[in-house]
């Protein structure tokens, strides 16, 4: 039909293009129209722009800026927001338990945002439902019980050890800035594959970074392109992928396929003397429970979820002590008058440091390694979330970086002070601890929190005990933009050795 018209003439092809456009123009006045007005969300405060489409949210996400703007918007509106025609954003301590929590008889489950992982083509960690998530957390729980964290801890030990000579080596006694963040990616890598693949990456050792090492940053940023073309229409869509996805994706997909199947398939040959976080998967796979790539996928999961996070908060932490000079002054005189020497640095030995502790809670809500909004969808039937109700099939979630820093939860939220956590200073009597969540809440929160805790307490206490740490970077380094985490630059750091008699 559209030939003929063209064959007719110059004119009605001009007319036929004037009609397409005046009615894709009348759709969109309707749609932003219903969605500002009629729309059963119309009634939560928020800027009109992301009432109006998602086409404000997809913009905030490709710039690495979602929840900075969240969080922003949560002071301006309130503890709920509109973010996008059918989306609610949280930043209430009580809509953490509410959205995410173990729900009471009667009261449903909100269920993950099945659009956000559509690339993953079989259910693993991330997309499971809630039955197979339950029995993955069984298998998992081998791996992350206290008796495996006390039989753990020696191969931790030994890791700290290496982790410490290597900034001492490559810091010339102090002399020379130090890039601690690439260091803390080095630990954590070489422990989190070991304890999922039965062997380190040997970054530690070889002071290089292994090539999968790189290609996972690589991919945390795909997965996040990947989750703003969700929210585009079609017609922006695949000219949005074809713009943003990087020319060689199925190259880099086909080599970490290759470097995963491997690293599988030697654990599964070469089980570590310890528990580690895959023996009830493996075993999963060999009873035909779990197909080879499921596996796979869950241990590139673990790998990810238990590295790149805590090598995040262990930098956040360090530069936070550097710019609180007496937050550090006070933490270093607890851990050099409790400890005598690095051998008594222990789990048992740091949770008696109680500053110690306070330091590590207050530096994960100013820094929370994953700052960003979890979706979860209401019930067909609808839901009260801090009484608010809200209808049925509508995506809400808490936007982790609002809510740690909010007023309302925590009295001068923006404020590195380490003492509300103490209970020593009256002025944060009122605060809503439960408002940080760093490892999420509920049955699918982290499965390696405790894990994660033990490595920042055991890390940091040996920094400081083992070195006088001075800021070399110039400017304010926790200004970053956010790819489902933050995008880190390098941290330079002078470390002088301590000398002890």
């Amino acid at each position: 039909m559209a030939s003929s018209i063209l064959a007719a003439g110059p004119m009605n092809a001009v007319v036929l293009i004037g009609v397409v456009v005046l009615s894709a123009v009348a759709f969109c006045c309707v749609t932003f129209t219903r969605n500002l007005y009629f729309h059963p969300l119309s009634k939560f405060p928020g800027p009109k722009i992301a009432a109006a489409s998602n086409l404000w949210y997809a913009y905030v996400m490709h710039r690495g800026v979602a929840p900075i703007e969240m969080s922003n918007l949560h002071k301006k509106y309130g503890p709920v927001i509109r973010v996008a025609p059918d989306e609610l954003s949280f930043s209430s301590a009580v809509a953490f338990k509410e959205i995410y929590g173990h729900q009471k008889a009667g009261r449903p489950e909100l269920v993950k945002d099945k659009k956000y992982h559509k690339f993953v083509p079989e259910p693993i960690l991330i997309n499971a439902d809630r039955e197979y998530h339950g029995t993955l957390r069984k298998f998992l729980s081998h791996g992350f019980s206290e008796s495996a964290l006390r039989a753990q801890e020696a191969v931790l030990q030994e890791h700290i050890s290496m982790l410490m000579l290597r900034l001492r080596e490559h810091g010339h006694e102090g002399q020379v800035a130090v890039d601690v963040l690439r260091w803390y990616n080095s630990f954590t890598f070489d422990i989190i594959g070991y304890l999922t693949y039965g062997q380190s990456f040997g970054c530690l050792a070889t002071s290089s970074i292994h090539p999968y090492v790189e290609l996972m940053f690589h991919f945390i940023k795909l997965a996040s392109t990947m989750q703003t073309m969700q929210r585009l229409p079609a017609i922006i869509k695949y000219p949005y992928a074809m713009w943003a996805v990087p020319k060689d994706v199925k190259a880099n997909v086909a080599e970490m396929k290759a470097l995963s199947n491997a690293k599988v398939n030697y654990r599964m040959e070469n089980p570590p003397p310890i528990p580690d976080f895959m023996a009830k998967l493996v075993e999963a796979h060999r009873e035909g429970q779990m197909t080879f790539n499921q596996l796979v996928g869950n241990s590139d999961v673990l790998l990810g979820a238990g590295s790149e996070t805590t090598a995040t908060a262990l930098s956040g932490l360090t530069f936070l002590l550097m710019t609180h000079p007496h937050v550090l002054n006070k933490l270093t005189r607890e851990l050099r008058e409790e400890f005598f020497s690095a051998e008594e640095i222990t789990a048992v030995g740091v949770n008696k440091c109680k500053y110690l502790l306070a330091v590590i809670e207050e530096g994960l809500r100013i820094y929370p390694p994953s700052p960003a909004t979890h979706p979860r969808y209401t019930p067909p039937g609808g839901i009260t979330i801090d009484d608010n109700f809200v209808p049925g099939n509508m995506a809400v979630g808490v936007t982790i970086l609002a809510a740690c820093l909010n007023e309302d939860n925590f009295a001068d939220g923006d404020k590195f002070i380490p003492e509300r956590w103490t209970g020593e200073d009256s002025r944060f009597d009122g605060d809503k601890k439960q408002g940080s969540q760093p490892f999420s809440h509920g049955p699918r929160n982290c499965a390696g929190r405790n894990l994660a805790y033990l490595e920042l307490k055991l890390i940091i206490a040996n920094l400081v005990w083992h070195f006088d740490l001075e800021n070399c970077h110039e400017g304010d380094w926790m200004d970053q933009k956010i790819y489902m985490v933050w995008q880190k630059g390098p941290l330079m750091v002078k470390l002088k050795p301590v000398k002890r008699s």
